[in-house]
């Protein structure tokens, strides 16, 4: 059953070779900070694995501090409506420091920082199906490890000065995972190499 309570959808989705990642046209990842809160260890990515695989796609709420702001601005530009997406999602385990990739092709956005419940409750982590959260982003792909290094280009829930998709001309700040989990955003914006893309094996 789909929820009824959503915001705004800024993309749909893509057509791709499931077996094949892609780097996003522009080079552009979003990385997403979390932990097994929850969850034993290795929790978290072996359940949203678990429904991708049954179900061919899951949603990953965005766990944010109180004090980021809802880079609306910056999803907008990455995530544009009407048109196929197919950006790289690198998840990054603050606990462990380890990191892994997925894509997203579509992005669902709360009407207010109080955030929304996940738009299909079916295709979500139980354990985190009633929560409320500003940004839903939808994964149709595997997740898997990830071998290469991100290197940060913004941080876009410092504020709305910093909402925005920078320019392909910025080069990357090369960060240590242990300075990145030192950080207080849980949301940054990154560059890969194409070479990288990938699960290294």
């Amino acid at each position: 059953m789909q929820n009824t309570i959503c915001g705004t959808i800024l993309s749909r989705s893509g057509s791709y070779d499931d077996e094949v990642f892609v780097t996003s046209k522009d080079s552009t990842a979003i990385v997403l900070r979390f932990r097994d809160l929850v969850t034993e260890v290795g929790g978290t990515i072996a359940e949203h694995r678990r429904i991708v695989r049954l179900q061919g796609h899951v949603w990953w709420g965005w766990w944010f501090r109180q004090s980021e702001y809802v880079p609306r601005a910056m999803l907008a530009q990455l995530f544009v409506p009407g048109k196929a997406s197919d950006i790289s999602i690198i998840l990054f385990h603050a606990t462990t420091l380890e990191l892994y990739i997925t894509h997203a092709n579509r992005v669902v956005v709360a009407p207010s920082a109080g955030g929304i419940q996940s738009p299909e409750f079916e295709y979500t982590p139980e354990y985190y199906l009633r929560a409320r959260y500003p940004l839903w982003f939808q994964f149709e792909r595997d997740i898997v490890p990830f071998r290469g290094t991100p290197l940060i280009v913004g941080r876009p829930t410092k504020g709305p000065e910093f909402d925005y998709l920078p320019e392909l001309s910025v080069v990357g700040e090369t960060v240590s995972l242990a300075d990145l989990r030192d950080e207080r955003p849980t949301l940054w914006l990154a560059r890969i190499d194409s070479g990288t893309d990938s699960t290294g094996e």
